[in-house]
C-alpha cells in the first residue's frame, strides 16, 4: 500500500507530541521513537528538528550524553493550539508506546555505558551513573582481548544500583566520622567540585589500570578516608563489577 504524503507541519507537531508524552530526550533516543512507532526516518525528523529549533519550539540542553531536545513553551503553545492536526491514529501510537518509552530512555540518561576496543586489542567499558547531569558515579573497566559483555547497556542498567552500593559501602565501611583528617594520598586524588561535592580520582594501577573510578562524595573528610582505603578494596570492586555486569541479566 502506498504511504500517504505527510506534511511538514504534521511531522514538527507529531515531534512535539512525542516530547511532550517523554520529556527532554536524545536525538538518538527521539530517533528510536520515530521509528519503533514507523513515525518518520531520520532524514525527516532531522530536517524537521533544525526548523524547530531555529523557530524556538525546542531547546538543546546540555547533558553529558550529549544534548537532550527538550519542548519549549513556543512548542508547547503550538501544540495546544493545533494537536487536532495530529491524526488520532498517530497520537494513540504514541501515547500506547509512551510508559514503555519513558522507562527505557530514563534508564539511558541515568546509566549510560558503552564500550570500545583499545589499539592492544582489550576491551574498554565506560559505565556511569548520574543524577540531574551530574556523574555520582564514573567507572573505566578494562578487560583482556577477546574478553566480550554483550547487551552492556541493559546489563549495565540492570545492576547499576547494587554496584553503586557495594562500590560506595567498600570504600566507606568502618568510616568514623570523629577520626582526623587523613592526608591525600596522591595528588589530585581528591579534590572540591562544589559547596558540597568531593570528586574522588582514583585507579588500581597507574601503570596497567584495570579499573578507574570517579566518584562524587558530599565530605572532604569522608572523601579523603575513602582515597586512604581505596587500595584495600580496588580489586575486590573490580571483580564484583565484572560479574555484575556477566550474570546481570542470567
Amino acid at each position: 500500500m502506498e504511504r500517504r504524503h505527510i506534511p511538514e507541519t504534521e511531522n514538527r507537531l507529531v515531534i512535539l507530541y512525542t516530547l511532550r508524552q517523554l520529556g527532554p530526550v536524545t536525538a538518538m533516543q527521539l530517533l528510536q521513537a520515530m521509528t519503533e512507532a514507523d513515525l518518520m526516518n531520520y532524514i525527516t525528523m532531522q530536517l524537521a528538528l533544525s526548523d524547530m529549533e531555529q523557530q524556538g519550539q525546542i531547546a538543546m540542553r546540555a547533558h553529558p550524553l550529549g544534548s537532550l531536545i527538550e519542548m519549549t513553551g513556543e512548542g508547547d503553545y503550538i501544540l495546544d493550539s493545533f494537536v487536532r492536526r495530529v491524526p488520532a491514529s498517530r497520537r494513540e501510537t504514541i501515547d500506547s508506546r509512551a510508559a514503555e518509552w519513558r522507562t527505557r530512555f530514563a534508564g539511558e540518561q541515568m546509566a549510560p555505558a558503552e564500550a570500545f576496543i583499545l589499539p592492544d586489542g582489550r576491551m574498554c567499558i565506560h559505565l556511569r551513573l548520574l543524577d540531574k547531569a551530574a556523574a555520582l558515579m564514573d567507572l573505566v573497566l578494562y578487560l583482556p582481548a577477546g574478553k566480550h559483555i554483550t547487551l552492556l547497556q541493559e546489563r549495565w542498567r540492570a545492576c547499576v544500583e547494587a554496584v553503586y552500593t557495594l562500590v560506595l559501602g567498600r570504600l566507606t565501611e568502618n568510616y568514623d566520622a570523629a577520626s582526623p583528617m587523613p592526608p591525600i594520598p596522591e595528588v589530585e586524588t581528591v579534590r572540591q567540585c562544589g559547596v558540597d561535592d568531593w570528586l574522588l580520582t582514583l585507579t588500581d594501577d597507574p601503570a596497567a589500570p584495570g579499573l578507574d573510578l570517579l566518584m562524587s562524595l558530599p565530605d572532604e573528610h569522608l572523601a579523603r578516608c575513602a582515597a586512604a582505603h581505596w587500595h584495600g578494596v580496588c580489586g575486590d570492586v573490580r571483580q564484583f563489577v565484572i560479574q555484575a555486569l556477566e550474570t546481570a541479566l542470567d
